[in-house]
């Protein structure tokens, strides 16, 4: 391996991340207190691509096993409604990853109002006639005592419009943590982080030479990758 990789690998290898640790160590003991029952909402933000997705199910996986629900795409108002229900006893954890679908719609934000409120009592109604309901065996009302995650990309790039002002209003209900800005710098600090500490390729059985010669490539391409 030629000096310059050598070089890398050590700068790579041995480079400071405690500020992301100690960010990371805020997400996981949030979701550790949701577990618990003791947290009611968070949010995630940051630009796509850096690791949310990874980190909150990883953490999900150790402390709420068997007791969330992680959710990407599209989603109905009436899906989340059922959604929550089912996941409405303390300790219960619902993640929506990204769901604009729901945050467009001004029914989807305030069931979620209603499921991230800080009042003793989260009571969510579903008002309109639907026989779904009945067939799903849920009911028109239920208290909820579970906690929700919204992982967004609000904030970042087109910011504002009518999801970003949804979205500052459920903020108002919540702790809320930002993973990374967009620039190209901190996009490629949390990269290496979640590739060196957090092993995010960690699926693909590649050598430790194969992730240096990786994170070499996108760092020497960032102008061309962020024009395409």
């Amino acid at each position: 391996m030629n000096n310059l990789n050598t070089n890398n690998q050590n700068k790579y290898a041995q480079e400071d991340f405690s500020d992301l640790d100690q960010r990371y160590a805020s997400v996981e003991s949030y979701i550790e207190k949701m577990s618990q029952g003791s947290l009611r909402s968070l949010i995630i933000n940051g630009p796509p691509g850096v690791g949310k997705t990874f980190s909150v199910e990883s953490y999900l996986k150790k402390h709420a096993s068997g007791k969330y629900k992680l959710i990407a795409g599209h989603m109905t108002t009436l899906s989340l409604y059922g959604n929550l229900y089912h996941y409405r006893d303390a300790g219960s954890v619902l993640v929506l990853d990204d769901i604009d679908s729901v945050l467009t719609k001004i029914e989807g934000v305030n069931i979620l109002k209603a499921a991230m409120d800080t009042k003793p009592c989260r009571r969510i109604n579903w008002e309109s006639p639907s026989g779904m309901l009945n067939k799903l065996n849920v009911p028109t009302a239920f208290d909820f005592k579970g906690s929700v995650i919204l992982i967004s990309n609000i904030g970042f790039g087109s910011a504002g419009g009518k999801i970003g002002a949804h979205l500052d209003a459920l903020k108002d209900r919540s702790f809320s943590l930002t993973i990374a800005n967009n620039s190209r710098e901190s996009l490629f600090k949390q990269l290496r982080f979640m590739v060196m500490k957090k092993n995010l390729l960690g699926s693909f059985s590649l050598s430790a030479m194969q992730i240096q010669d990786i994170l070499e490539y996108v760092e020497s391409n960032m102008e061309i990758f962020a024009k395409n």
